[in-house]
């Protein structure tokens, strides 16, 4: 019997290609999505900040236990990484998070620009939906999407993200079987993207080298995200970047005025955006 895995899309792949086997199976894996150049820019600008982190510390016990006491993660990614910005804005991520949660809102904006580093020694995380960060919103839609980039070859020894094929279609609290989960093996440059109701984990680091991934997710522009882009994005830094990027960190109005819902976001009664020019 053929081994649990989920589907491989090459490079040059299209939102639609992601949408239809994250439909199908709750996500799939896209080789090459980060390319060397871009790879290799990213990391470098990372570096810096990972030699100075500490380590988790968000002031709630229960939190980094969650997050991972052996695990480094910096958020803040449009100042400390520039080039963050042309990963946030592809056309692939956002494509994929705006058909995937168009039922549920006319809008998106960014949940989360996140380098996870797991150091060896590092438990894995208890199997969890992204969607679970919002457990009091009732729908049936996931409210998010989410990518991990490998930022460096990742095998299952070093903490390879554990996914639970299927999932997304489960009863809510059904619990995977062992067989029924599988750890993504992504070389440098790939991305597993899923939907926010896929259940997943961070796999326990039982190698001697670093897991260090990207994670983008995205989520409907009228939640309250999981990063704080206002504190942590300097607006003099928005100012000059692209536009969909500025209005993935939340300085646009949300207005759902044409599907019978309002308006979010103003600021001093008037579109963020003007804040910009």
């Amino acid at each position: 019997m053929r081994s649990l895995e989920l589907e491989r899309l090459p490079p040059d792949c299209t939102a639609n290609d992601i949408v239809e086997v994250a439909e199908k199976d709750g996500g799939v894996i896209v080789e090459g999505w980060l390319s060397p150049p871009l790879l290799l820019q990213f990391n470098a600008e990372i570096e810096p900040w990972l030699a100075q982190h500490k380590g988790t510390n968000s002031g709630s016990d229960a939190s980094d236990d969650f997050l991972g006491k052996k695990t480094r993660r910096i958020q803040g990614l449009t100042v400390k990484a520039p080039t963050f910005v042309d990963i946030m804005i592809d056309n692939r991520i956002v494509g994929f998070a705006e058909t995937v949660l168009a039922p549920v809102g006319p809008s998106i904006i960014l949940n989360n620009g996140e380098v996870i580093d797991i150091r060896p020694g590092e438990s894995a995380q208890p199997m969890h939906r992204d969607d679970d960060a919002w457990n009091f919103a009732n729908v049936t839609n996931p409210l998010m999407i989410n990518t991990i980039a490998a930022l460096v070859d990742i095998t299952p020894a070093m903490g390879a993200t554990l996914v639970a094929p299927g999932s997304h279609r489960w009863e809510r609290d059904r619990v995977p079987a062992k067989n029924e989960i599988v750890a993504c093996d992504l070389p440098a440059g790939s991305a597993l993207f899923f939907r926010g109701d896929t259940l997943h984990a961070g796999g326990a680091n039982k190698s001697t080298k670093h897991r260090r991934a990207l994670s983008t997710g995205i989520c409907c522009g009228w939640l309250r995200p999981v990063e704080n882009s206002y504190t942590n994005t300097p607006i003099e830094v928005v100012r000059i970047l692209p536009l969909r990027a500025q209005e993935l960190l939340g300085y646009a109005l949300y207005d759902a005025s044409e599907v019978g819902g309002g308006y979010l976001g103003y600021h001093d009664m008037s579109d963020p955006k003007k804040l910009l020019t």
